[in-house]
């Protein structure tokens, strides 16, 4: 019996070996082409992208904004009119298109908090005129890149830093708990409702900033299309316990084709079709009506129902904490942290750390040392800085992204309204407004 499994086992593998040793060359020229395929890619998407012109507007709030965030959410419904439904592959190929983007940005300098916009030198009118539009008494100017006021590269002999970029800790049809969450009516008239700005608790952590310390969070952006609804359409049968039919990608096939191959080894063993038969009775589920679900299950269908008819963007969030080294608040970091936990819902979804860009690392092995820390964690950590930094600095767009709609992303990004009172937050003192139609002019 034991022979006859190695042999099951042993024998396709032996096969695929002579094979590859006797026919190398016919699979060889396919390799190399794939390969200098996604080279070519590659090389004509950086040459792309350092062609590109950028712009940083900053934007001062006026005195006395008394509008509720979802101003904002007009602004980025608007900015969704910059997304091209395809790139080409004629684009993509030959000169190496990539869908445009914003950065939406705080910026926190040695106490002072700015608003701050990054976008292409094409859509500088378009981002003017939205928002205009909700904060017509807001003030927009172009600056040099705040960013440059540091050396190129970080961590050096006199600043540390930490950052990460932050992930959905559910799917991408869950929304996180956005402005509306933060409304609680006054104990006075109906009609007048007392608003507990989620940016506030940013504010005042960057008050107590520092010179020489920062907060740097940006908000990355592109327009997506509707083909993320179908994952919220997807989430919604899972919940219903409804059969979910999704078009596997070439991970699940090969899986699936892995998980098949060791049924048949089982079954042949035991001479059944057991694993088989089970594996399809675990795939059929009992099917829910609304009416059968808890109420939290039914708050989470609502509220997937709501993100996904409102506009969606592939975005990235991430912030940074730079500091001298001799003075370096960990609790900066702790305050930032605690402000993307706000958003935090047991029903709904929440931020969580992308390990693979956090500016920490355990290094190789890190269980074989008494302090958890392995081989190389110091030279992985600082190479980890460096890259994190020019990606904040560039602007640069990362590989993982999440959807947010633009109802998230105004509870993220608008201009606080009068009750935010932080220190050394700048704002547009004295009205403006355009001369007169028909002045003479001389």
């Amino acid at each position: 019996m034991i022979a006859t499994l190695l042999e099951v086992v042993i024998g396709p593998l032996k096969t695929a070996f002579f094979y590859i040793k006797d026919y190398w060359w016919t699979v060889t020229p396919f390799l190399f082409g794939f390969g200098s395929y996604w080279a070519w890619l590659n090389y004509k998407k950086q040459e792309y992208i350092l062609s590109l012109e950028w712009v940083l507007l900053e934007i001062k709030p006026p005195a006395d904004v008394e509008k509720s965030p979802k101003m904002a959410e007009s602004i980025f419904a608007g900015l969704h009119s910059a997304y091209i439904s395809s790139t080409t592959w004629k684009g993509k190929f030959f000169r190496g298109e990539v869908q445009n983007w914003f950065s939406f940005e705080i910026a926190g300098n040695g106490g002072e908090m700015k608003f701050y916009v990054k976008t292409l030198k094409d859509f500088h009118g378009l981002v003017e005129n939205q928002i205009f539009a909700q904060y017509p008494e807001a003030e927009i100017v172009e600056v040099s890149d705040y960013a440059e006021t540091l050396p190129m590269y970080l961590p050096d002999d006199d600043y540390d830093l930490f950052g990460m970029e932050l992930l959905f800790a559910k799917p991408n049809p869950i929304p996180i708990k956005t402005y509306p969450d933060f409304e609680e009516m006054s104990g006075g008239k109906e009609s007048e409702s007392k608003r507990t700005d989620p940016l506030a608790s940013l504010a005042e952590q960057i008050s107590t900033l520092e010179p020489n310390e920062h907060i740097w969070v940006q908000y990355l952006i592109r327009g997506t299309g509707g083909g993320w609804i179908g994952e919220g359409k997807q989430e919604a049968d899972k919940l219903l316990g409804k059969e979910v039919k999704a078009q596997p990608d070439f991970v699940t096939k090969l899986a699936n084709v892995v998980l098949d191959f060791m049924i048949a080894v089982v079954d042949f063993i035991t001479g059944t079709e057991g694993g088989r038969q089970e594996r399809e009775e675990g795939d059929n589920k009992k099917e829910k009506t609304p009416m059968m679900l808890t109420g939290g299950e039914r708050a989470i269908l609502e509220a997937i129902d709501k993100k996904t008819a409102k506009l969606g963007f592939k975005s990235s969030v991430r912030f940074v904490y730079i500091g001298p080294k001799d003075n370096f608040h960990r609790s900066h970091i702790s305050g930032t942290v605690g402000y993307f936990k706000q958003f935090y819902s047991s029903n709904l979804n929440s931020f969580r750390p992308n390990s693979k860009t956090m500016t920490y690392s355990s290094g190789w092995m890190p269980w074989l040392f008494p302090s958890d820390k392995g081989w190389r964690a110091d030279s992985i950590t600082y190479w980890r800085k460096r890259r994190f930094y020019q990606d904040m600095q560039k602007r640069t767009f990362p590989p993982q992204w999440i959807i947010l709609n633009t109802e998230e992303l105004a509870t993220l990004w608008h201009l606080p309204g009068k009750g935010v009172k932080a220190p050394m937050f700048p704002r547009v003192e004295a009205k403006k407004s355009q001369p007169p139609a028909g002045l003479p002019i001389k």
